[in-house]
């Protein structure tokens, strides 16, 4: 039994790790994730505590799976690891039955599931972890009390390190699709061959001997002329607006555009062009912080100068970018792009991304904008 209870230990302890450290990388991913859950539920009231909850639990993850797994404070972590479980299982179910989420988010970027895979998932976890929980009194730490506190405060350092280092600097590691070195246009297209949404459509269809109605696929009525051929019985009623029922594949990268205010779409120009191209990102102007803009304007000056492009995206309502402009006193105009996308661009409000022939070169948030000087040992021509 000593064996099954450490084989657990260890099991639920690495899951537990490595839940918390994909979403320690990139804390803002985890907030927006949130964001769609609270959505979902009806709690919006819960959206501006989002990154906060967020946290927490990445903490409370991360610190569980380390204390798990060096054998300390076992019974603390036996608890946490059980309420985790006994929480996030039912909402599984829930999630799969009613799809409001399309994934859970529970390994964050690095690692995508479906919502009947996360509950699998999550049944197989809760074994161990309960087997745990009832063992929890038998496992025996080398350590003393006070050094399994200190064991599990060097957890929490490593995963508030981690958290505050991808808040500041951007994640870590990116396992977003527009992470440095990606060729996007790559990224956005549809492979050959690639499942296609599928849909349903259903025809209504009267029985004219009976005068009872019956509802048939438009496939079955389109290949079986015995309802609609010469002589047939049945009389047309109506027909259903299709119905997605399985969807296709679906890009890594979509819904990526360009907009001006007159709607002109600008994106092939930014992935097509052969020299730098500067993507200045922010899915919520009204948000977005002002510090280092005035790396920003001088940027946008230097492109100006050398030919090269730059874009600058929000989402936002166009009053609340004239502010940002004004207050800030902007130089370079906005164009509009999807919120969602922005989001996955840059983990920063502001952010700053720049490309060649649409690839992904360098991604900097608003804490680390660069100045000229760094600018152009990036662009300077070889």
């Amino acid at each position: 039994m000593k064996i099954v209870r450490n084989i657990s230990r260890f099991f639920v302890g690495l899951v537990f790790l490595f839940s918390g450290f994909v979403k320690a990388v990139d804390p803002w991913g985890t907030a927006i994730k949130f964001n769609d859950y609270f959505y979902a539920m009806g709690l919006e009231f819960l959206v501006p505590w989002a990154f906060v909850l967020g946290v927490i639990m990445i903490a409370a993850e991360f610190i569980i799976g380390f204390s798990l797994i060096t054998c300390t404070q076992v019974k603390l972590a036996s608890w946490g690891a059980l309420i985790f479980m006994i929480i996030f299982t039912p909402i599984t179910l829930w999630l799969a039955l009613e799809n409001p989420v399309s994934d859970c988010g529970c390994f964050g970027d690095a690692v995508k599931l479906t919502n009947w895979q996360t509950f699998y998932k999550n049944i197989i976890i809760l074994i161990p972890t309960i087997l745990i929980f009832v063992q929890r009194n038998k496992f025996n730490s080398k350590f003393s009390n006070l050094m399994q506190w200190n064991i599990a405060g060097v957890g929490a350092i490593i995963v508030g390190f981690i958290m505050w280092y991808s808040y500041v600097h951007l994640p870590i590691i990116d396992f977003l699709p527009f992470k440095e070195g990606t060729y996007l246009p790559e990224q956005m297209s549809v492979p050959e061959g690639a499942p296609k949404d599928e849909y349903a459509q259903m025809i209504t269809l009267k029985d004219t001997t009976t005068n009872q109605q019956i509802v048939i696929d438009v496939n079955k009525y389109s290949s079986d002329s015995t309802y609609w051929g010469k002589g047939t019985k049945y009389k047309y009623i109506s027909i259903s607006e299709p119905k997605l029922v399985k969807r296709g594949y679906i890009p890594p990268i979509h819904d990526f555009n360009i907009f001006d205010s007159q709607n002109n779409n600008y994106i092939d120009t930014a992935l097509n062009y052969k020299s730098y191209v500067f993507l200045f990102t922010s899915p919520k102007i009204e948000k977005a912080s002002n510090k280092n803009i005035e790396k920003v304007n001088a940027i946008y000056q230097y492109a100006i100068k050398n030919n090269y492009l730059f874009y600058a995206l929000t989402a936002s309502l166009q009053k609340d970018i004239d502010a940002f402009i004004i207050q800030n006193k902007i130089l370079f105009p906005f164009y509009m792009c999807d919120e969602v996308t922005l989001k996955s661009m840059v983990r920063s409000n502001p952010g700053l991304m720049l490309l060649k022939n649409g690839t992904v070169i360098k991604k900097w948030s608003y804490f680390d904008f660069p100045d000229i000087v760094e600018i152009e040992q990036l662009t300077i021509k070889k």
